[in-house]
């Protein structure tokens, strides 16, 4: 149940506000081949609600909150914490209570920190990791993890591309990302520890019906692979297919994630969104 709930968290973002997304700009500064780089496109005290079901039955809830604009290593980063949590009948099966959060440094778009805590099921210990992205050397960036209050090790993560994401940096990075249909990007994304490559592309565009109301939507279509420690495929590590369905509006916001698992298909939707206060970060 666990890894089941944990591997649908890579692909979570912001979602819309109940009366519907807010009119903003985007203005997509996207290379070709990768995701927008500048301003994330959140709101400070955004938060927003996911059901997660497989096949139809509920399993857990995915909350993510956007923090207020803070600094650290010296850069103007804004937080945005995501807290997975098992509800209902699968809560008796496998207790999931796990956070992830993001800074993300308000000129680039990307993370200069990611930290996980995860508790382990079974035994209730709490596990956390933190990726130090700021202090990447080379292509290396060096993961601290330790159990609960245990003496810490320190693991060295080879990347192989010039920006690393984590799940929360990718995702609000989809919010922005503009391109005719087919457009791909390749990026390597942390999970919790694990970094994981990705290969994105711009789908077709469509109606969506969703408890906040029907939108216009634009599918990003994306299929994943694990990676070992040296920056190699991870052995008999199948790829995994998701997509992300973004409102293809002035708000751009996530409202339907829907990935295939071992288990079943695994649907990622929104019904709650609190729009936050203020300007959104990316103008």
């Amino acid at each position: 149940m666990r890894s089941l709930a944990v591997a649908t968290l890579a692909v979570l973002a912001c979602g819309p506000r109940s009366g519907g997304p807010a009119s903003i700009l985007v203005k997509p500064t996207a290379a070709p081949g990768k995701l927008p780089h500048g301003p994330p496109l959140v709101t400070p005290g955004e938060r927003m609600t996911y059901r997660v079901a497989l096949q139809g039955f509920e399993l857990a809830t995915f909350t993510m909150t956007v923090g207020n604009v803070d600094e650290l290593h010296g850069r103007k980063v804004i937080p945005i914490e995501g807290h997975a949590k098992t509800v209902g009948l699968a809560s008796h099966v496998a207790q999931v209570d796990d956070h992830f959060t993001s800074w993300i440094d308000l000129e680039t778009g990307r993370s200069v920190k990611f930290q996980a805590d995860e508790v382990t099921p079974k035994t209730k210990r709490v596990e956390h990791s933190v990726a130090d992205l700021h202090g990447r050397t080379g292509n290396t960036i060096s993961i601290t993890f330790h159990v609960d209050s245990e003496p810490s090790s320190v693991e060295q993560q080879t990347v192989t591309l010039p920006e690393i994401f984590d799940f929360n940096s990718f995702v609000v990075a989809l919010r922005a990302w503009e391109g005719p249909e087919g457009t791909k990007a390749t990026v390597e994304s942390l999970r919790s520890r694990y970094l994981w490559s990705i290969t994105a592309s711009i789908g077709a565009r469509d109606k969506l019906a969703t408890e906040l109301g029907e939108f216009p939507v634009l599918r990003f279509d994306a299929r994943t692979v694990k990676l070992t420690r040296a920056g190699g495929r991870y052995p008999d590590n199948a790829e995994r297919e998701f997509s992300i369905y973004v409102s293809d509006d002035g708000g751009r916001v996530p409202l339907l994630i829907t990935a295939k698992t071992d288990y079943g298909d695994v649907k990622l939707t929104i019904v709650d969104y609190q729009p936050g206060t203020g300007q959104r970060i990316r103008p």
